[in-house]
């Protein structure tokens, strides 16, 4: 998982490196800016929302190659319910699974704690272009909770050896600093603040539970799965590279 302490190092020796570089005679000094950010995917992934949010803290210095920056941020997106239907083959000697009595709920979010390192160059009177990577920001959440029941289950047993019912719930996080790279532009409105445009790969991994129906090794007398005690269930992992417009306005200390 990514950990503030990660972060917390990782920008102490990104600080080091860009008070080492050599200043310009342009704009020397650090400067500090506050960033809001939205942003939006141009195609939906793993059930999550296309939209994005996100804020920082960014330390700038000038440099001979640029516009050299640090910022400290969060990076939000949330994501819809959905559902599946049972899952994977019946065992032979067991009752199929009722879909019309089953429910298996999902929902997943990324979020996390995230360091972004820029290099930033003038392109015009009041526009810059930059580019950069987005360190961490991508914990990927996955919570799931299911009943799936099989035909001529009964709650009191008497549907025999043969009914069973499956619950099951739980959370799975899939974290790492991940790298996601951008490039974009930079419009000075004012002589304190801007606004940002990028384009980014976003990179994270995501996790899926799959649940083998009617496999635990025992039930209760009701015919019950003894809760998440299913030996055969896994959950399968996904590396994406998802573009995302970004968005965000600038303030500049």
């Amino acid at each position: 998982m990514f950990k503030p302490s990660c972060l917390s190092l990782g920008l102490v020796g990104a600080l080091a490196v860009v008070a080492g570089l050599p200043l310009s005679a342009q704009d020397s000094g650090v400067v500090g800016d506050l960033k809001v950010r939205a942003g939006w995917a141009t195609s939906s992934k793993d059930h999550l929302s296309a939209t994005s949010l996100g804020f920082g803290l960014n330390l700038s210095v000038a440099t001979s190659l640029g516009k050299a920056g640090v910022e400290l941020g969060y990076y939000y997106k949330t994501g819809d319910d959905y559902f599946l239907a049972p899952q994977g083959t019946i065992p032979g000697e067991m009752q199929p699974a009722d879909p019309a009595n089953s429910g298996d709920a999902r929902r997943n979010q990324l979020d996390g704690l995230s360091l972004r390192l820029s290099l930033q160059n003038r392109l015009a009177e009041t526009w810059d272009w930059q580019g950069g990577l987005m360190l961490g920001g991508t914990r990927f959440r996955h919570e799931y909770k299911g009943q799936i029941q099989s035909r001529n289950w009964v709650s009191d047993g008497s549907g025999g050896a043969a009914t069973w019912a499956d619950t099951f719930s739980g959370v799975k996080e899939e974290g790492g600093v991940k790298v996601s790279p951008y490039v974009g532009l930079t419009w000075k409105m004012t002589s304190r603040s801007s606004l940002e445009f990028n384009l980014m790969a976003l990179n994270y991994s995501a996790v899926e539970y799959v649940h083998k129906a009617g496999s635990s090794p025992s039930y209760d007398a009701n015919r019950i799965s003894i809760h998440n005690n299913f030996p055969g269930d896994s959950f399968t992992k996904t590396t994406r590279f998802v573009p995302h417009l970004e968005f965000a306005y600038v303030f500049h200390f």
